[in-house]
């Protein structure tokens, strides 16, 4: 597609991920795939988003988390009663 010079442009990067010429089945979850990080999701150079290395490392989690098995969080009932020092 030719653009004339000075046209403007809308980049619109939601479905980046789904182009069929850059991944086979792009419908289909498939995290082992080779070229699983030509995506731009999370942005890319100056302009990556700062959540990232958070991003990547729940989705890490999210994709072990169902072979761990039930697990249980122990939380208080109420907050610990912290009492006053005698000397103020």
């Amino acid at each position: 597609m030719e653009l004339p010079a000075g046209a403007e442009l809308l980049l619109i990067l939601m479905g980046s991920g789904s182009d069929p010429a850059v991944f086979d089945s792009p419908g289909q979850m498939a995290p082992g795939r080779a070229n699983i990080r030509h995506h731009l999701a999370l942005g890319v150079g100056r302009h990556r988003c700062p959540g990232t290395a958070r991003a990547r490392t729940e989705a890490a989690v999210a994709a072990v988390a169902p072979t761990l098995g039930p697990l249980s969080f122990r939380a208080p009932l109420r907050a610990p009663v912290v009492e006053p020092s005698p000397t103020g």
